[in-house]
């Protein structure tokens, strides 16, 4: 990854979960609570799996956990990702970009766009996500606002993850 140290790098290795949806613009995706984001190589190496575990508060209260499996491959250019994942017997794909990220990789924006062509629907989003789920500091929200809206996502449009568990 060019321009992002070596320390950065290992610390980011020393994370329990890859990242937490801190919050994120998508009413029917963003909202679930405790959202752990995993990324991790796959076997053969040339590409990365991508696992969205979450919770899902059921119509009479319960907690479920929940979990897509995500096949990620690179985009055309440096920082963008296809993912594709068959979820209740549709496949969906996705286009991932890296709008921004710190330099200690503490939070990462991404924004994507996505499509399940055999029931015609068709989505957008944004994640801001974090190592532990809460928001950056202050100093950095003049950064992550600048990052989603270069996405045209306004920081208002943000759902907030409970990320209580």
């Amino acid at each position: 990854l060019e321009g992002v140290g070596e320390a950065s790098l290992e610390g980011s290795k020393e994370l329990d979960v890859s990242w937490k949806v801190t919050c994120g613009a998508n009413v029917a995706y963003d909202q679930f609570p405790s959202q752990n984001q995993l990324f991790y190589p796959s076997a053969k190496g040339k590409s990365l799996w991508y696992d969205p575990v979450f919770r899902v508060e059921t119509i009479d209260g319960r907690n479920v956990w929940c979990k897509r499996h995500y096949r990620v491959r690179d985009g055309p250019v440096p920082g963008t990702f296809r993912f594709s994942v068959l979820d209740n017997g549709v496949t969906s794909d996705e286009f991932w970009t890296i709008m921004g990220a710190a330099e200690d990789l503490s939070w990462v924006v991404f924004h994507y766009a996505g499509a399940a062509g055999a029931v015609g629907q068709r989505y957008l989003g944004g994640l801001l996500c974090t190592a532990d789920g809460q928001m950056p500091p202050d100093k950095d929200l003049d950064e992550i606002w600048k990052c989603l809206r270069s996405a045209e996502i306004e920081p208002w449009e943000l759902f907030v993850v409970d990320n209580d568990e």
